[in-house]
């Protein structure tokens, strides 16, 4: 009798903890995948180190709730198809407006905003405000896609040059090789400020330009994203910290 009591305690007790292991209890150890692509003050790599704004927030949200991350760095298309196939856990950074197609039937989840971003054309300062027709050739990173500028495109009345880093980019600016380059903002201006020359190139609020966040998103743990929201909430000032930590400019809509 001792025994088969014992045996339905010890039945119930592995019943009741695979019925609980169906809530997907997150592990304390997650793997966020991440570009290893220089994009500071957003992200950039010190070293074999991933490194930035993103990083900052995230570690510190690990550490307020205990978990460990793992930032696996790969180029951005393989982030996408690794989140999809379930192989990492989170991807940083992330927006639901970006690649829907490839992303079309797969539930993902995504955070609240985790810092404001602009993408947007940087002239040179003589050519802020004049008119879009002046835009001839711009420059961008491989891969990007200014929807604004897509009809000019196609029109033949805007040549697009691609190059593989944001530093290229900028330089084709700054030696006037191009009237206008596509990037994000907040990126110019920190490239600019670092090497001493702010005072030469800016963001041109008056051409068209992309005002959106940066998301956390996951197809596993929407626990965690709820979780990561209610950080963002109860640490809003030590986020604002961080953000004056990296000099962020850009984080309002120029037209409120």
């Amino acid at each position: 009798m001792f025994k088969l009591g014992l045996f339905c305690t010890l039945l119930l007790c592995i019943v009741f903890s695979n019925a609980h292991g169906a809530d997907k209890i997150p592990p304390k150890t997650f793997v966020v995948g991440v570009e290893e692509f220089y994009y500071a003050p957003h992200y950039f790599m010190e070293g074999h180190r991933y490194s930035g704004y993103g990083r900052d927030v995230l570690d510190l949200f690990a550490k307020t709730h205990g978990y460990h991350i793992v930032y696996e760095t790969m180029p951005y298309m393989r982030i996408v198809s690794n989140l999809l196939n379930g192989k990492i856990d989170f991807q940083y950074p992330d927006n639901p407006i970006w690649l829907t197609d490839m992303k079309a039937g797969h539930k993902i989840y995504y955070s609240d905003g985790v810092v404001s971003y602009i993408d947007g054309v940087a002239r040179k300062k003589t050519d802020l405000g004049k008119p879009l027709s002046d835009l001839k050739v711009m420059a961008m990173p491989i891969g990007w896609s200014p929807v604004n500028y897509y009809d000019l495109v196609q029109k033949k009345q805007l040549k697009i040059i691609e190059l593989p880093s944001v530093e290229a980019v900028i330089q084709m600016l700054l030696t006037n090789r191009v009237d206008g380059i596509y990037l994000n903002a907040d990126v110019v201006d920190f490239y600019l400020k670092k090497n001493s020359r702010e005072g030469e190139a800016a963001f041109d609020p008056t051409l068209p330009y992309i005002y959106s966040q940066f998301n956390l998103s996951t197809t596993k743990y929407p626990q965690v994203i709820q979780e990561f929201n209610k950080f963002l909430k109860t640490n809003a000032s030590a986020i604002e910290k961080i953000k004056r930590k990296y000099q962020f400019k850009y984080l309002s809509d120029p037209k409120n």
